[in-house]
């Protein structure tokens, strides 16, 4: 793994076959740099399609240090490694159905997550204090959590907030099946600890999903998904 991209594992309290890491991005580099030297040509393009600098270096520093821990996990080298996407637009390995994965990243922080067991999701979001929630809340809560986080006081609404939104995409990208219906069909507020609990009627793709609100960097929010089954052989 290069000195510049160098992923840091993280502690959390799901299966043991899934591991999370963080990633600390740096963006005083360029696109031609070394580090990248295992990017494909598709994932150079889609880097040099961004508009702003910052975005086409999260972009590249997340995937390829994805590329370089599942090389790590399954014995390849890093620059050979193909995607593709499933049924439900999430990427996977073209070669092999046994091993998943899921990254995010916002602001100067990507997280990773990867399972030989399951499917995993994960999201990390950069908070803001001046952000208007309001402004979509009608697109992440669902009534009962926008009322019950109306009469908190305003920096609680605003932690509530992120818990829920990053709790939410977790758990719709650990399947994809649940992301066209939106974040506000499903319901984690209040929180109570680090383990995500799901409240109200619970979609069918749902029943099957665990998760937790795991350590982030301080002005971050961060949440990691997981399948109570194992992946398809």
């Amino acid at each position: 793994m290069s000195a510049l991209i160098a992923p840091v594992p993280l502690q959390h309290e799901g299966p043991h076959d899934l591991s999370l890491w963080r990633v600390d991005l740096s963006f005083d580099t360029s696109l031609d740099a070394a580090v990248f030297a295992s990017l494909s040509d598709d994932e150079r393009a889609r880097a040099c399609s961004f508009r702003r600098t910052e975005d086409a270096l999260r972009f590249a520093t997340t995937r390829t240090a994805l590329r370089e821990l599942l090389a790590q996990h399954i014995g390849a080298d890093a620059h050979v490694l193909r995607f593709t996407v499933d049924a439900n637009g999430r990427p996977r390995l073209a070669d092999s159905t046994a091993f998943d994965f899921n990254v995010s990243h916002a602001g100067a922080c990507g997280l990773i997550a990867m399972s030989s067991a399951r499917r995993v999701g994960v999201d990390i979001e950069q908070c803001s204090d001046t952000f208007d929630w309001r402004s979509i809340v009608t697109l992440t809560l669902d009534p009962h959590e926008a009322a019950w986080t109306e009469r908190l006081d305003r920096s609680a609404q605003m932690a509530a907030f992120y818990d829920a939104w990053t709790a939410k995409e977790a758990l719709v990208k650990t399947t994809g099946a649940g992301i066209a219906r939106g974040l506000q069909h499903l319901s984690v507020l209040p929180r109570e600890g680090q383990r995500v609990t799901l409240r109200g009627p619970i979609p069918d793709d749902m029943r099957a999903i665990a998760a937790q609100w795991i350590a982030a960097p301080r002005g971050y929010a961060a949440c990691v998904a997981w399948s109570l089954t194992p992946l398809a052989s």
